[in-house]
């Protein structure tokens, strides 16, 4: 691994010292928790944007973020089905889903429902990867993956979206938004449906069931807000989102037509004030719910609610170059259903600290946070990064934190399951990097190492819980994105090594080498793109005994512009029909076809 870090490094040096010199300014919020320009980072951020989404074409968040640089996916069977995200080779749950600073998880099952949160609702999409509870507590172990749903902003103006493709696929979407006198307002609308395709591909399995499994989601998020001049405003946010997933089982009989209803929705309310002229306060109160219906026979359903209630005060402190952050936060989690639970409630009060320096070519960041969780204790955990700008468009940065992850409920306390002894997960990341930035072309390498103790594994005959495990989660990722004469080139590479230190075993479902890049051309009206995913051999289970082959797929798009305003997007996805799984016995789409025609005021 070293020397392949080394190798990468130098080839890194010699790409971005023969571009010239520009500058470019991305503002991030999730790497601080302020918002920064992304040259003056020193964490491993990608930003998606509005335009990049809308570019795209893709009907799934999923599918949108296996482009994204350290994130391999994992799906059991078609849109709607259960997404798993593995963020630096890091498990589902070590990875916190943000919904406009809002937590959306599942305290039960503990990872967040991605394949709920539509497409439709997102403006755009912040990933910080490395341990970053020092700066939101638990769960975010391999990183942290903020979602941001549409803003007003500009002249009163509506939105339009509809769109049709293979397997039975549609949707359609509508909203309005502005902001006249001081006021902000917005609501977005949309449903998706799809007849999708057999979930489990396999006949031998015993939850084969040839019908197809469709997924619908109806959806909507909302703002309402009051400026009083630059300094302050005050308003709400919501967020909803309703799915059905058709999926296939053999439990409690094979055949039937088994269903999960799942609704995600959050809601918010917030003031933003300068105190003072270098004193920025904002304070935000509102929860959240997942609630689950399983319907596995004619007679019978299970439910699984999480509501997090969420409370917020940070405070911003700008002294010249240099940005003090103190806040305060307190999360209460409680969950309900048919399942009986010894304790289904926990309470965590935090307090975090920041600070973020320029010192000439020099950067400097610290954050310091305490958990204290009323069933675990005082967690605290820091960070601490710096770097170098060794010319206007070169920088270099290293950086460690850490982080942990608290157990789920139904690893606490599942009846017959749970294990109450549990202890949270904890992780140590290092990280290198080298990041080149001219204003039409960025490129980068990052190298990383992070060491999890604790991890919980099932062991034994009934598979219970146990804090035995340890990971080692190690790689180098290489990406670029810029201009080449008429073309956007995108590439991401990422190789790494996400074992099982007691074993050397790769952990479950994650791959060794993955692959994503695309090449965009724009004629007049037309644009015309091109991408490639490949990825290596993956195990669907810890021995390493079920191997799910490497994969490549070709996907295209063609984007024409009627007028400044309406435009038709047409893809086709899985060019080559290629057959593959990223969960054993699953399936995964064949080559498709999506249209959709689009009104966005200019």
């Amino acid at each position: 691994m070293k020397s392949n870090i080394v190798i990468a490094l130098a080839a890194g040096v010699a790409l971005v010292s023969s571009f010239p010199v520009h500058s470019e300014e991305t503002v991030v919020i999730t790497a601080t928790r302020t918002p920064r320009i992304v040259g003056e980072l020193l964490n491993d951020v990608s930003v998606v944007s509005q335009e990049e989404i809308a570019r795209s074409g893709q009907s799934t968040l999923a599918d949108l973020l296996r482009s994204i640089p350290g994130v391999d996916v994992g799906n059991n069977g078609g849109p709607g089905k259960t997404t798993s995200v593995f963020l630096r080779g890091a498990n589902s749950a070590h990875t916190l889903v943000l919904v406009d600073g809002m937590r959306i998880n599942s305290a039960t099952v503990g990872a967040t429902a991605l394949e709920h949160i539509p497409l439709g609702q997102i403006e755009r999409i912040e990933v910080l990867r490395g341990p970053a509870s020092s700066l939101y507590g638990a769960d975010a172990i391999g990183g942290v993956i903020q979602i941001f749903t549409k803003a007003p902003k500009g002249p009163a103006r509506p939105t339009l979206n509809a769109g049709a493709g293979s397997y039975g696929t549609y949707t359609a979407g509508a909203g309005w938004s502005g902001e006249t006198n001081g006021i902000l307002f917005g609501l977005q609308a949309g449903h998706y449906e799809t007849a999708g395709f057999t979930a489990i591909k396999n006949p031998a399995s015993s939850s084969f069931n040839p019908d197809a499994d469709g997924y619908r989601n109806t959806h909507f998020s909302g703002q309402v807000a009051r400026r009083f001049g630059s300094d302050h405003e005050v308003g709400a946010r919501v967020f909803y989102s309703d799915g059905l997933s058709h999926y296939d089982s053999s439990f409690p009989a094979r055949g039937f037509d088994f269903r999960l209803a799942q609704t995600l929705s959050s809601q918010q309310l917030y003031s933003r004030n300068r105190l003072a002229p270098n004193w920025q306060s904002v304070l935000r109160y509102g929860d959240s719910e997942d609630e689950s219906t399983n319907i596995t026979d004619a007679a019978s359903r299970s439910v699984f609610r999480t509501r997090q209630g969420q409370l917020s005060w940070q405070n911003d402190i700008m002294l010249g170059d240099h940005v003090l952050i103190a806040g305060i936060e307190r999360l209460n989690q409680k969950v309900d259903g048919d399942t009986s639970y010894v304790v289904n409630e926990r309470v965590i009060t935090s307090v975090l600290a920041g600070f973020q320096g320029r010192f000439g070519d020099h950067r400097l960041q610290l954050n310091l946070r305490n958990d204290n969780n009323s069933q675990f204790g005082n967690r605290t955990t820091g960070m601490a990064g710096y770097g170098y700008q060794i010319t206007p468009a070169l920088r270099a940065s290293l950086n460690t934190g850490t982080g942990f992850n608290a157990p789920s409920f139904n690893q606490l306390y599942f009846p017959g399951y749970g294990v109450p002894t549990l202890r949270p997960e904890q992780a140590v990341n290092r990280e290198a990097a080298l990041h080149f930035d001219n204003g039409s072309s960025q490129a980068g390498i990052v190298t990383y190492r992070n060491r999890v103790t604790d991890l919980i594994v099932n062991t034994g005959p009934s598979f219970a819980p146990t804090n035995v495990g340890e990971a080692s989660l190690s790689g180098t990722s290489l990406t670029y994105k810029g201009q080449l004469g008429n073309y956007r080139v995108r590439a991401n590479l990422d190789l790494q090594d996400p074992k099982d230190a007691a074993t050397g075993n790769l952990l479950p479902r994650r791959a060794k080498q993955h692959l994503s890049a695309s090449l965009t051309r724009t004629f007049g009206r037309w644009t015309v793109g091109t991408e490639l995913s490949a990825s290596s051999e993956r195990y669907d289970n810890a021995a390493n005994t079920l191997r799910l082959g490497g994969y490549g797929i070709v996907n295209a798009y063609l984007d024409y512009a009627i007028e400044p305003s309406w435009s038709v997007l047409a893809r086709f996805n899985n060019l080559f029909n290629k057959s593959y799984e990223l969960v054993r016995d699953y399936g995964v789409p064949g080559a498709n076809f999506f249209v959709a025609l689009r009104y966005q005021p200019r």
